[in-house]
C-alpha cells in the first residue's frame, strides 16, 4: 500500500514527545511499559491508538491525561506542559460500573465534575449532555437501573458536561454487546463532529479505530513505540455498512492488522502528516 498525504491547517493541540514509562513490578523489578512514544493531535482531530495486548495503551492514556507522571518525555496541551489533569480534558474509562457512583442519580453523576458552578448552570449542563447522548428523561434514575450501554452513555455525558476541548477515551465500548457498541461508535462520531472535539481513543478493535479516526497510531509490543501512523481517507459521515464495505477500509484494516501481528524492525511511519490520505493499491 502506498499512501500520500496533505497537511491539515489545524494547529496542534495535544502532543506527546518522547514519552516513556517505567514502573516497579513484582519483587522490585523495573518494568518498562512504554519505551519511546511521540505523536501530535491537531485541534478537532479524531485519533485512535491500537496495539497488541499488554503494550501499555491504557498506561499511555493515563499519562497523557496527567493521571500518571511519565518517566521521561513530556505531554503538552495547548502548548503547556501537562503536570496534572488539565482543565479542558474529559475522560471516559472502560469500566463504567466503577467510574459511576451507584448511590447518586444519573443527574448527580453527570454534575459531579461541575461542583464549582452555580446550581442552575450545573442542571443545565447535565441536561444538555444527557440529551446529546440520547438519555433525556432518565435523570432521576440510578446507574444500576440502566443497561450497560446506557451507563456508558452516562459516563460520556459526564465528560461532555465539563465542555472539554479534548476527549480521552480508554476502550470505552469494550464491555458492551456488539449492537450497542455500533450505536455508541456512531454516537461518538456524531458528537465529536458536532462539537469539534479533539478526540483520542484507545482501543484494541482495529475496525473501530479505522471507522472512527482521522489517523490511527499502531503501537509495538512492550516497551511500546509507534510502529505506524495511518491517515484514514474515508468520507464523513461514515456509515456502518457502507464504510466497512469500502475497499479502502479493508486495505487499512489489513495494513494495521499486519503491523500488529507481523511487526517488522522498520518503524518508519507510512504516513507522517495530519489527516487525509490517498490510498493507491
Amino acid at each position: 500500500m502506498t499512501i500520500s498525504t496533505t497537511t491539515s491547517p489545524a494547529p496542534v493541540l495535544l502532543s506527546a514527545d518522547g514519552i516513556g514509562k517505567t514502573y516497579v513490578g513484582e519483587k522490585g523489578a523495573q518494568v518498562e511499559a512504554i519505551g519511546d512514544v511521540s505523536f501530535t493531535v491537531a485541534e478537532g482531530e479524531f485519533v485512535a491508538i491500537v496495539g497488541p495486548s499488554g503494550c501499555g495503551k491504557t498506561t499511555l492514556l493515563r499519562t497523557i491525561a496527567g493521571l500518571l507522571k511519565p518517566s521521561r518525555g513530556e505531554i503538552r496541551f495547548d502548548d503547556k506542559a501537562v503536570r496534572r489533569v488539565p482543565d479542558g480534558f474529559g475522560i471516559v474509562f472502560q469500566e463504567y460500573n466503577r467510574s459511576l457512583f451507584p448511590w447518586l442519580t444519573v443527574r448527580k453523576n453527570v454534575e459531579f465534575g461541575l461542583k464549582d458552578l452555580p446550581r442552575q448552570l450545573r442542571t443545565e449542563r447535565a441536561a444538555e449532555a444527557l440529551a446529546r447522548v440520547h438519555l433525556a428523561g432518565v435523570e432521576d434514575q440510578y446507574p444500576w437501573q440502566l443497561s450497560g450501554g446506557m451507563q456508558q452513555r452516562v459516563a460520556i455525558a459526564r465528560a461532555l458536561a465539563t465542555h472539554p476541548r479534548v476527549l480521552l477515551m480508554d476502550e470505552p465500548f469494550a464491555s458492551v454487546d456488539a449492537q450497542t457498541r455500533i450505536n455508541l461508535e456512531l454516537m461518538t462520531a456524531e458528537i465529536s463532529a458536532e462539537l469539534g472535539l479533539t478526540t483520542l481513543l484507545i482501543t484494541h478493535d482495529i475496525d473501530e479505530a479505522i471507522f472512527l479516526a482521522d489517523r490511527v497510531f499502531v503501537l509495538s509490543a512492550r516497551p511500546s513505540h509507534v510502529l505506524m501512523e495511518v491517515a484514514v481517507d474515508l468520507p464523513r459521515p461514515r456509515d456502518e455498512l457502507a464504510t466497512k464495505a469500502d475497499p479502502r477500509f479493508l486495505d487499512y484494516r489489513r495494513t494495521v492488522y499486519d503491523a500488529i501481528v507481523h511487526p517488522t524492525t522498520d518503524t518508519t511511519p507510512i504516513a507522517t502528516t495530519i489527516p487525509r490520505a490517498e490510498v493507491l493499491t
